[in-house]
This record gives structure tokens, sequence and C-alpha cells, in this order.
């Protein structure tokens, strides 16, 4: 059944009835989307395969992009309370500060000269352990270890949010060990570090805040707190990148009223969710601060070479909810 969906799709795509619908329907939108790692096949091993798309697949999603899209900057998406957009906008997101944004997926946004914006996790950034704990931790859960960790802690399993909260509150050095237990040593850095986000806006790439934690801030008793030491942290390690203090990506996806609240009052002029939904805007400008976006997995838009569906594209992109 899922094959003869897949014709179908192709068909209405060649048909030019897909690319027709989104010219005529999301002229007056933005479209976020959403990326984290981009890796080639042959090194993603021991990334998380659910937040990791292919060198190959990324190429191809840029390609279409540039056919049915205008990408548009940050600045011109921070810009576009007073200045429009271009019809059918689209901005390039990235999520968490992984090293290769800068050293896979840069290349390929230059070859291409398209502009994109890094959401980085500031703890990650100024932490020199080679491996993130929270990619650790989610190594853990991904071999099937949640019940041995749950042990190590003396505690039934738990949903990862409150690992997240329950591990954060450990000495770094208790919860290194502990972790270390379960998952294969790496070898090279998995994030950027503070040099790393210096190139990136050397090379025209945006750099917004993703928290300073990474944990989920509607769990937090203080999420101003935490918003408040990412700005604080991008304003050290970036003092001539305005950007950085402007625009925030909530970690997890997870937000309420008070979180949206909190962004605001820390000073963030846009916030992007994780709600897959296109952005309104009037004539090219943007009706809300809260931003939806889109994410992009390669299971379920490559075909079986690893190349991009444009049909399949099509499909996942223009027909969304417009909020």
């Amino acid at each position: 059944m899922s094959g003869l969906r897949d014709r179908l799709k192709t068909v209405v795509y060649g048909s030019g009835l897909w690319p027709a619908l989104h010219n005529y329907r999301n002229a007056q939108t933005l479209t976020v989307v959403m990326f984290h790692r981009v890796l080639p096949v042959d090194a993603q091993s021991t990334a998380d395969p659910g937040y990791t798309v292919s060198d190959t697949f990324f190429a191809g999603c840029l390609r279409f992009f540039r056919r049915h899209y205008h990408v548009v900057s940050l600045d011109a998406v921070l810009a576009a309370r007073t200045i429009p957009l271009p019809a059918n906008a689209l901005l390039i997101t990235f999520d968490d500060g992984w090293a290769d944004n800068l050293t896979t997926a840069l290349p390929l946004l230059r070859r291409k000269g398209l502009p994109a914006v890094v959401f980085a996790t500031t703890d990650a950034v100024t932490d020199p352990a080679p491996v993130w704990w929270q990619d650790q931790l989610i190594a853990v859960l991904r071999r099937g270890h949640g019940d041995k960790l749950g042990r190590a802690l003396g505690t039934e399993p738990e949903p990862l949010p409150q690992l997240l909260l329950r591990l954060s509150a450990m000495p770094p050095d208790v919860r290194d060990r502990l972790l270390a237990q379960f998952t294969p040593t790496h070898e090279g850095r998995q994030m950027l570090d503070p040099e790393g986000l210096r190139r990136l806006t050397e090379a025209e790439i945006a750099i917004g805040a993703h928290g300073a934690s990474h944990l989920p801030l509607p769990l937090l008793a203080n999420p101003g707190a935490d918003l408040d030491r990412a700005r604080h942290s991008l304003a050290t390690l970036l003092p001539d990148h305005k950007p950085a203090l402007a625009a925030l990506s909530l970690p997890h996806g997870r937000y309420d009223a008070a979180t949206i609240a909190a962004a605001r009052k820390s000073g963030f002029q846009l916030v992007f969710t994780s709600d897959p939904c296109l952005n309104a805007t009037d004539h090219g400008l943007l009706q809300s601060t809260v931003l939806g976006r889109i994410e992009m997995q390669d299971a379920l838009l490559a075909d079986r070479h690893g190349y991009p569906c444009p049909a399949k594209l099509a499909s996942w992109l223009f027909a969304r909810p417009i909020t």
C-alpha cells in the first residue's frame, strides 16, 4: 500500500499539481525546516538515526528548496514584522549545535549559496567533554539499557524528560562515570565548540539560542534563569552577533504559556517551536512571533538510494496546516 501511495505522489508531483498548489496556497507563508545532524552514511554509526540525515539527503533537500522556495536568512525573518518576506519563504534551521553542522552541512550550504541558522545549546558548546552527556543518555536508551540505568539509579525506568532532570542534578563526574558504563567511548568532539560557533558566523550562518541546559523548559522551576544564562553565554561567545540574542528554539519542542512569557521577558524576539505547521504572513509580514517548524527525516522522505524523493518532500511540506 505504501508503494502505491508513493507512486501516486510521484504522479501528482510530476503533473505539476503539487507545485501549483504550493505556489498558490503557500505564497503568504514562511516554512521553517528543522535538521539536527548531517553526516555521511559511513560516519553515522554512533549518531542517533532519528536526528541524523545523510549528506546526500541534505544536498537533495537544498536543491528542492531552491526550486520551490525563496530561502531567507534569520535576519530577514527577524525583520519581517516590518519588512516583507518574499512569497513562499523558507528558513533552514539546525538544533543543538553539532560539530557536523560546521564540517558537513556548511560546505553544502555554501555550494548552493543558502543561509541557515544553528540554534546552539550553550552548556554543550562550552563543555570541554568530547561527548555531550545528554547524547550519551539517549544512546543508553537507544541500546535498550534503560532498565539497567534505572537499577543503577535505584529507580523504576523513567521517561526521557524525567531522566534528563534527574541526571542533570547529579555531580557531572558521577553522572559521566555512570553513563560510561553503558555507552562506548567516542573519539573526537561531537558538539560545536566556541571556535566552531565563531567560524559559522564568519561564514554568515546565524546562531540562535537553544537554551543553556537543553532541559525541557516547562519542567524547570525557573525557565527564565535557563534562558538568561543562554543569552549571557552567547553574548560572551559572540559579542558582535546580535541574532544570537534575538531567536530561540525550544529544547525538545516543549513549551507552555509560561515558557513563552519567560522567553519574551528574557528578550527573545522570535520563538521557534517543533509544531509541524506553516507560518502565516500577510503580504510578507509575520503574523506571530511564535513559529512552527517541520522536521526533515530521511527515513520517511528518501528513496532506496538515500536521495530525497521530490514527491515525498512535496507531500511532506506543501499541505501542512497554516497558523
